[in-house]
């Protein structure tokens, strides 16, 4: 059989979960042979593309910072998926995001939508940056899909608690890490990292991350412990008003950025963590968590959303809304060597449950239930 997967998240993306994933799909399933695929983009600078790529595309490099350039780059990505569509040399399509472009060229041809999360559904309200109008575009989607891949059975929960949905055509695949493949390796400390030790935290910081919540619960401990620091690794340079939020605690040399510049860079931020502090109000999966796994890094997150189904007992929970619980639990992990050790062999044991090869074999059997 061959899927045809499109440009959607590879155009203006070099990092993210949602190229990750679908990078790992096809990396999986380039060396089975009861699978072919193919991608339909022609411009993209996503940096997991150039380290294999699957097809023949361009690069546009500084380019990608000018918004028009970028539009352009879209339409020009989109056309393309669109004629390769409508030629139907494929067995089954798979959008790599959200959108109703290729609903009119799609024919009798099935397709199949993964569904990350709910977060605009719970959150649009109170953050409307979030996707004005993407909920009736998923509602679109998942309408006229053939079959649905919810990311963790919350994500599945979420889908049939906003939408109307046949629960049959609902399948639940979990995600992987390909930083497990990093596990047991020796390498050189980072250069990105500092040389005292560190809480982690991970990605973007705003909205539903939770981050303004969990730096007021931390507040104490750093000052508390004076050797500690804080280490925000991604999500982008610090705002203005997280600067002030740092000042105004008298704690901006103990809070410090580090960009992610490879997984083999984040491997070591984790790696060398006294924790990895999770307090994000809603994850449709949670792929840092396996990578504060793969790492050995004890991982201390919020009791909200799929956190407790993919770490099960490998992990310390807390309250994300309650400042006190967040502290004590944080304490908790870097105050005790034994629970510390106890968690990092937990979560290298929990990691046995996640594979890509796991991943993109139980999405393979989606695609075959529909021919």
């Amino acid at each position: 059989m061959t899927v045809l997967y499109d440009h959607q998240c590879f155009t203006g993306t070099a990092y993210g979960g949602v190229s990750r994933y679908f990078f790992d799909l096809m990396r999986v399933f380039s060396d089975r042979s009861d699978v072919q695929f193919r991608l339909s983009l022609l411009l993209s600078n996503n940096d997991y593309l150039k380290q294999q790529p699957f097809n023949r595309f361009w690069t546009y490099g500084s380019l990608a910072r000018n918004r028009r350039i970028n539009q352009v780059v879209s339409q020009i990505n989109r056309q393309n998926s669109l004629r390769q569509i409508r030629a139907g040399q494929f067995d089954v399509f798979h959008p790599t995001y959200y959108h109703r472009y290729f609903l009119d060229s799609l024919g009798h041809k099935p397709f199949v939508l993964t569904f990350h999360d709910a977060s605009t559904e719970r959150f649009g309200d109170k953050y409307p940056e979030l996707g004005a109008g993407l909920y009736e575009t998923k509602k679109v989607l998942l309408d006229r899909a053939n079959a649905v891949i919810a990311v963790s059975d919350f994500t599945k929960q979420d889908i049939l608690r906003y939408f109307s949905v046949d629960p049959a055509k609902i399948h639940v695949v979990p995600l992987s890490t390909s930083m497990s493949e990093l596990t047991g390796t020796v390498r050189a400390a980072s250069p990105a990292s500092p040389a005292h030790p560190y809480l982690l935290f991970v990605g973007k910081r705003d909205l539903y991350k939770n981050f303004t919540t969990f730096f007021r619960a931390v507040a104490p401990l750093l000052s508390r412990y004076p050797d500690l620091h804080l280490l925000c690794a991604g999500g982008g340079n610090f705002s203005p008003a997280e600067q002030t939020l740092f000042r105004s605690a008298n704690l901006s040399n103990r809070v410090q950025y580090a960009p992610i510049t490879s997984n083999e860079t984040l491997f070591e931020l984790y790696r060398q963590a006294r924790a990895f502090v999770f307090p994000s109000l809603n994850e449709g999966f949670g792929i840092p968590v396996l990578e504060a796994f793969a790492a050995g890094c004890p991982a201390v997150l919020s009791d909200r959303s799929s956190l407790p189904e993919v770490a099960g007992d490998a992990a310390i929970y807390f309250d994300p809304d309650d400042i006190d619980a967040i502290g004590t639990a944080i304490e908790r992990v870097i105050t005790d060597d034994a629970l510390r050790t106890d968690l990092i062999q937990q979560g290298y044991r929990r990691l046995g449950h996640f594979s890509a090869e796991r991943t993109a074999a139980q999405t393979l059997a989606v695609y075959q239930s529909l021919l």
